[in-house]
């Protein structure tokens, strides 16, 4: 069953189309890799369907309350903020939530804010943020100005998790990652719940990680099943 889909798609750069009446849809549980030349519109595409831009014409269609995080090439951190601070982010909602309960402010519905904060796990949202950062390797309470490019991608990758997303969106996961962190992340994609879409060169990595690869090729995206090198023979025959 699509969680996410595109019908009939269309994004123009000036007078290139990036999509030209592309469909594309994203099943349950399944990790696709985004693939196709340079400049073809892979990451607006990726931003389309996280929510952050629009087509010119088409339709997006999406499950309701699905919940999607999209982590771009160079994520944006927090200056001064720590480690903790950064990854909690990723439930923000829940915290504000459980902050305005046990406010009790008059006129406040407490029984459907207990229900949306316990449908995001909100009660305990201090508790997977730790074992986020647990399963990430990363100190909290170390700033972020002073980390690595692979630390920021990682502690960007770990406020994603944290939402625990129906849909998780990478745009090139691997940038700034040594060999040893790319192995750390394939192993965590595999194990993810969701669905997974995710733009890389990396093809080692979509062999790894992916079930199926779409291509995006003038305008249009074609569906391959497999990982890359399945996508690679097929291309072949």
């Amino acid at each position: 069953m699509a969680v996410l889909s595109l019908t009939n798609a269309h994004l123009a750069f000036g007078h290139v189309p990036l999509l030209d009446g592309a469909a594309f849809a994203l099943e349950a549980g399944e990790r696709v890799g985004l693939i196709g030349r340079n400049g073809s519109g892979k990451s607006s595409l990726l931003k389309i369907l996280a929510g952050l831009e629009k087509l010119d014409d088409g339709l997006l269609q999406q499950q309701q309350n699905l919940r999607r995080v999209y982590v771009p090439q160079e994520p944006e951190l927090q200056s001064g903020a720590t480690i903790f601070e950064v990854v909690s982010e990723g439930v923000a909602e829940a915290k504000a939530l459980r902050a305005r309960y046990e406010a009790h402010a008059p006129g406040e519905d407490l029984d459907a804010l207990q229900s949306r904060i316990e449908a995001l796990g909100g009660w305990t949202w201090e508790q997977r943020v730790d074992e986020t950062l647990q399963r990430l390797a990363l100190d909290g309470t170390r700033r972020v100005d002073d980390l690595s490019g692979g630390l920021r991608k990682r502690v960007a990758l770990a406020r994603a998790l944290a939402a625990q997303p129906d849909v998780l969106l990478l745009d090139e996961p691997t940038n700034h990652l040594d060999l040893e962190a790319i192995a750390w992340l394939e192993e965590l994609l595999k194990d993810f719940g969701g669905s997974l879409l995710l733009i890389t060169h990396d093809r080692a990595f979509l062999d790894a990680v992916c079930t199926r690869i779409v291509e995006l090729d003038r305008g249009l995206l074609r569906s391959y099943p497999g990982n890359f090198a399945a996508f690679e023979a097929a291309k072949q025959r």
